[in-house]
C-alpha cells in the first residue's frame, strides 16, 4: 500500500510517501523552490518522492490531506464565530476588547474563506494534472496532528496532545491513543488558541508571526515572568472545558504591553503563562485517564521549554514530540491515520530517523565543486578530519547523506562548531545573517547524555530530534558554555551510531580528542532561506557565510 500524504497548503507544504505503515520518503516544498515555508501545491516535493520511489501516479493508492473540503472548513469558521461571540459577550473583559476582538475575528473570518478556497481548488487542480485525483482522502486535521504522533512514538497507549494556531475548527486536542485507535476527549475550539496567543506576542515584540516564535522563547529567559504574568493570564478561564481565551483575538491588548514594558518582561510572561495553561490541562486529562506517556504535535509543541514543563509533569514517564510537529507534518499525520483505517488498527513504531530527503554521490558534489572552480580535497577519512579541524576552533559545515526532513538540521545539513566559546551565538550568527536569542544547540553522543542532562530519561526519543530542553549537569555547563542557555537548559540532538554513522563518528572523534562528547549544531542556511538541499545550495551558502570549512560528502572545502 503506498499513501501519498500532503500536508496543509497554507504554509510549508511538504509531500510525505508512507509505504506499510511507516514512513519512508518526504521533503518541504521550501528546500526545493528556496521559498521559506513556501505555501501552496508540494510539486517539486512529489516529484522527488515519485522519482526517488520509482512509483507512477497509477501506484499510489490514496492521497491524504488534513483539511476538509474549503466550504464544510466555511462552515465550521462560521460556527465558531457565532458562537464564540455569543460566550465572549458574558465575559469579564471590558468592551473596548470585546469590540477589538470582534473586529480582528471578522477580519480573520474573511481571509481564512478565501485561503480555504483558494488551497482547495489548488490541491484538486493539481491532483488531477497528476491523475490522482479520485484518490484524494481527507482527514480532520487535528486528527493527522494526533495520528503523526501517536503512530511514530513507539508507546502502546499515550495521552496525545495538539495544539496549533487554527485547524478545522479547532486549535487543540486531547486524545487516547491505544491499540484501539485514536480517542478524542477533549476539542479545544478556536479562537481558544495557544498559537494564536503565542503568534500575537511575536508580532507584538517586532518578530514575524507562525516563523520567529522560537526568538521568543530564548528571549523570555532574559526577562521576569512575575511582571506581568497576572496581567496575561487573566485573559486565560480554566473554568471551562480544558481553558477559554477571553477576547483571543485582541490583538491591541499584547501591543500595548509591548510599548510600554521591555520586550523580555513582555516575552517572558507570555512564556510563563503559556507553560502554566497547558501544564494546567494536560496535568488533568493524566490523571482522569491514569496515562504516564505524552505524545505531542501542532505548531505550538515547536516550544521546547514547554515541551520540557510537560515532561516535568507528575506522572510522566516518557514523552515524544512528532519532529515535524508543524503543519508540514500533518500530511504523514492524515496518510498515518489513512493506513490505520486501511489495517484496522496501527500499532505504533518508533521513529528512529528523519532523513527522508534527496542524497547525492560523490560524483554528483564533485560536479559541483567543479563547476564553480572550488578547490578541493577528497578524503577517506572525512569525519576524523572534521573532527580535528572542529577541535583546532574551525567552523565547519557539513553536508553528507539524505536531508533531514522537517524544521531541525539534524547532522546531515548541519553547521558544526565547538562548543567551548560561549561568544559564538554572537559572532557566527553574524557570519549567518541571524539575530537569535537561544544558544546553539549541542549535538552530544547518545551513550553520554546523563552526563550532560539532568531527568533525561524516559525523553531519549524525542531528544534524538531536538524538540526538548533539559536542565544541564554542571560538568555540561563547563565543558560547553556556547550550547547552555542562559537559563541553565539546552535542546540536544542525542546522536547515535546506529542511526548516522558517519555523524556519530565525528563527534566520537572529537571526544577522543578534547573528553568532551558534544558539538555545536546549527542549520546550514543563511538567515530567512530555508536549510541547504543541494549540492549547489551548501557550495552558495558555504561561500555566503564565510565559513572556515566545507565538508561536502568525501570531499573538504577550505574557505578563502
Amino acid at each position: 500500500m503506498n499513501i501519498l500524504g500532503i500536508s496543509a497548503l497554507d504554509t510549508d507544504c511538504t509531500a510525505v510517501l508512507i509505504q506499510g505503515d511507516k514512513v519512508i520518503l518526504g521533503a518541504g516544498e521550501e528546500r526545493f523552490s528556496r521559498i521559506k515555508q513556501h505555501p501552496g501545491f508540494p510539486h517539486r516535493s512529489i516529484e522527488f518522492i515519485l522519482h526517488k520511489s520509482g512509483l507512477g501516479p497509477e501506484d499510489i493508492d490514496i492521497v491524504a490531506y488534513p483539511f476538509f473540503p474549503w466550504y464544510k472548513e466555511a462552515f465550521l469558521i462560521s460556527k465558531g464565530y457565532i458562537q464564540n461571540n455569543l460566550f465572549n459577550i458574558f465575559q469579564h473583559d471590558g468592551l473596548k476588547s470585546k469590540f477589538y476582538h470582534f473586529a480582528y475575528y471578522t477580519r480573520f473570518c474573511n481571509q481564512a474563506f478565501l485561503d480555504h478556497k483558494k488551497y482547495h481548488m489548488d490541491l484538486v487542480q493539481s491532483l488531477q494534472k497528476l491523475g490522482l485525483g479520485n484518490k484524494l482522502r481527507r482527514v480532520e486535521h487535528h486528527l493527522a496532528h494526533a495520528a503523526s504522533a501517536f503512530y511514530t512514538s513507539g508507546f502502546e497507549d499515550a495521552l496525545i496532545v495538539t495544539l496549533d494556531a487554527y485547524g478545522s475548527e479547532l486549535a487543540g486536542s486531547i486524545s487516547l491513543g491505544s491499540q484501539q485507535g485514536i480517542k478524542r476527549v477533549l476539542n479545544i475550539k478556536y479562537p481558544h488558541s495557544l498559537g494564536l496567543f503565542y503568534s500575537q506576542v511575536t508580532e507584538a515584540l517586532g518578530f514575524k508571526p507562525t516563523r520567529h516564535e522560537g526568538k521568543i522563547v530564548g528571549l523570555a529567559s532574559y526577562g521576569d515572568p512575575a511582571i506581568l504574568f497576572q496581567d496575561v493570564y487573566k485573559r486565560f478561564d480554566g473554568s471551562a472545558n480544558g481553558f477559554a481565551y477571553i477576547s483571543g483575538l485582541n490583538m491591541k491588548f499584547c501591543r500595548e504591553l509591548a510599548r510600554k514594558y521591555p520586550r523580555e518582561h513582555v516575552a517572558a510572561a507570555y512564556q510563563a503563562v503559556l507553560e502554566r495553561v497547558v501544564v494546567d490541562v494536560v496535568s488533568t486529562y493524566l490523571k482522569k485517564y491514569g496515562q504516564k506517556n505524552v505524545v505531542l504535535a501542532g505548531g505550538v509543541t515547536a516550544n521546547v521549554k514547554m515541551n520540557q514543563r510537560v515532561f516535568e509533569i507528575n506522572g510522566v514517564e516518557k514523552i515524544f514530540i512528532y519532529p515535524n510537529m508543524g503543519d508540514g507534518g500533518t500530511g504523514a499525520g492524515a496518510a498515518l491515520y489513512c493506513a490505520s483505517e486501511l489495517n484496522g488498527s496501527l500499532r505504533p513504531y518508533q521513529l528512529e530517523n528523519v532523513y527522508f530527503g534527496p542524497a547525492f554521490s560523490d560524483e554528483e558534489i564533485k560536479d559541483a565543486l567543479d563547476k564553480e572552480n572550488l578547490t578541493c580535497k577528497y578524503s577517506s577519512e572525512i569525519e576524523k578530519e572534521t573532527a580535528v579541524l572542529i577541535a583546532q576552533g574551525k567552523v565547519v559545515a557539513r553536508f553528507n547523506g539524505a536531508m533531514e526532513y522537517g524544521p531541525r538540521a539534524l547532522g546531515n545539513r548541519s553547521v558544526l562548531y565547538h562548543a567551548k566559546d560561549p561568544a559564538v551565538n554572537d559572532w557566527l550568527n553574524k557570519r549567518l545573517g541571524r539575530t537569535e536569542f537561544m544558544p546553539f544547540a549541542p549535538a552530544t553522543l547518545y551513550e553520554y547524555r546523563e552526563q550532560c542532562y539532568k531527568n533525561i530519561k524516559g525523553a531519549e526519543h524525542a531528544a534524538t530530534f531536538m524538540t526538548i530542553t533539559f536542565d544541564c549537569t554542571d560538568f555540561m555547563k563547563k565543558a560547553s558554555p556556547a550550547a547552555v542557555h542562559v537559563d541553565g537548559t539546552a535542546r540536544p540532538q542525542l546522536v547515535r551510531k546506529d542511526i548516522n554513522s558517519s555523524y556519530y563518528d565525528i563527534i566520537s572523534e572529537y571526544h577522543k580528542l578534547t573528553g568532551i562528547p558534544s558539538v555545536i549544531n546549527t542549520s546550514f542556511n543563511m538567515h530567512e532561506e530555508p536549510i541547504v538541499c543541494t549540492p549547489h545550495d551548501a557550495i552558495r551558502a558555504f561561500k555566503l557565510g564565510k565559513l572556515d570549512y566545507l565538508a561536502i560528502g568525501s570531499y573538504m572545502v577550505k574557505g578563502e
